[in-house]
């Protein structure tokens, strides 16, 4: 099998993204419990069987000022928007964050989950350098609030040395089986977890 090229999603996070973390689930505005993803970055993330398949459950690896989790998360179509759903994101540092922060989700281009996705913040509040770096140096490749860089450019590897690839420990084995995973035809972000 040919190397597939590494990609870096960058997300600017809306009100209705906040709705993901229980520490905003009472302020939340939005009755959205995922994050909203665009058609190409779909495109681009999932191979074409998933994408033509309006998405799947996939290995998602979430770290965060000292939390780490590793499970089964919804990335698929609702509607006509792809969104990133499943179990709401319990790590208390995600309290911090609030809309115009950063998701930035690290894969592999095409991915048909044969490989674990990354999926990371940065706050304003928490990261001040690396979030106002992030802003002035993807300020003209944002389209609909993502930005998404290739392995090889110079922003894939400045974000590279901040979000490194899936840490050894959390990349060894699959993700724990969920024992009440949401029904296989459930929506991302309509289970209300």
């Amino acid at each position: 099998m040919a190397k597939r090229d590494e990609i870096i999603v960058v997300r600017s996070l809306a009100e209705s993204d906040l709705g993901i973390f229980s520490m905003h689930r009472l302020s939340a505005t939005s009755k959205q419990r995922a994050i909203a993803l665009t058609t190409p970055v779909a495109r681009r993330l999932l191979s074409e069987r998933l994408f033509i398949g309006g998405g799947s459950d996939l290995d998602l690896i979430c770290v965060y000022g000292g939390y780490g989790n590793r499970e089964r998360r919804n990335i698929g179509k609702v509607g006509r928007n792809w969104r990133l759903g499943g179990r709401k994101i319990t790590a208390n540092a995600c309290a911090f964050l609030d809309s115009k922060d950063f998701v930035l989700l690290r894969s592999i281009a095409g991915n048909d989950g044969d490989a674990p996705i990354l999926m990371t913040f940065i706050g304003r509040q928490r990261e001040r350098l690396l979030h106002a770096g992030i802003v002035a140096s993807l300020k003209d490749e944002f389209r609909d609030s993502v930005a998404m860089v290739t392995a090889g450019s110079d922003a894939f590897t400045a974000l590279s040395a901040a979000f490194p690839a899936v840490p050894a420990d959390l990349a060894v084995g699959v993700p724990p089986a969920d024992e009440d995973a949401a029904a296989p035809n459930q929506a991302a972000g309509s289970d209300g977890r």
